[in-house]
């Protein structure tokens, strides 16, 4: 039996985003509560205790560890499936990418041209999944200042996804083999009907732009 390589393919990419979902789910439901119950306890006990030599200091020192370790595990739930893309939508789902993109590049803004609230799964998964690869090839490669974002509806229903930084740029005939965030982000596309677009020269920044067919809205409810 001849192999399908695009629905081969597009198994894994749903099979591995359940696994995505599923390893967030177990960190929110499990670590993460201990660690918050773990702060809970341990500020109420900071409270009550007595201002002796080092004591409060100490307590100090775990609420602080365990702060930044909540603050970690929230990190790695958004990384592996953002709450705000299953329960508010890709609009709120990227905000949670671009915020995390501020902390390492000075100016990423993101606008959006929405006609509907909400996409199919499948296509707010791979929106969410190109604009997390676009922004950590930016962060890794481009030694950028700038990035912008902007989501829009076009007049015949199409999804256009534009990301430009102002970094380094490169020669996008020149792309070696080991780049494969920008053939993941392609492969994403296709997978769907779209199109994946590369503008860049070296020095000058780079553009990215991808097209997705309407086909891709929820269906209508009927009235």
């Amino acid at each position: 039996m001849p192999i399908n390589t695009e629905q081969t393919l597009r198994t894994l990419l749903e099979r591995q985003e359940r696994e995505r979902q599923l390893v967030a789910y177990e960190i929110h439901d499990g670590l993460a509560q201990y660690l918050s119950a773990a702060i809970m306890h341990l500020e109420t006990y900071e409270a009550s205790l007595p201002d002796g030599p080092g004591s409060v200091a100490s307590i100090t020192e775990v609420l602080r560890l365990l702060r930044q370790a909540t603050s970690e595990t929230r990190h790695l739930i958004t990384g592996l499936r953002p709450p705000a893309l299953d329960e508010l939508g890709i609009i709120e789902a990227i905000e949670t990418l671009v915020a995390d993109a501020r902390l390492e590049i000075n100016t990423v803004t993101f606008t959006h041209a929405m006609q509907a609230d909400r996409l199919s799964p499948e296509t707010e998964t791979a929106l969410f999944r190109m604009v997390q690869e676009s922004l950590t090839n930016i962060r890794r490669h481009a030694a950028a200042s700038v990035a912008t974002l902007h989501l829009a509806t076009e007049p015949d229903g199409s999804i256009v996804l534009q990301i430009t930084d102002d970094g380094c740029g490169f020669d996008p005939s020149k792309v070696t083999d080991d780049r494969f965030g920008l053939e993941g982000i392609r492969q994403r596309a296709e997978l769907l009907g779209g199109t994946f677009q590369v503008t860049s020269q070296p020095k000058a920044g780079t553009t990215l732009e991808i097209r997705l067919p309407a086909a891709h809205f929820p269906a209508k409810k009927p009235n």
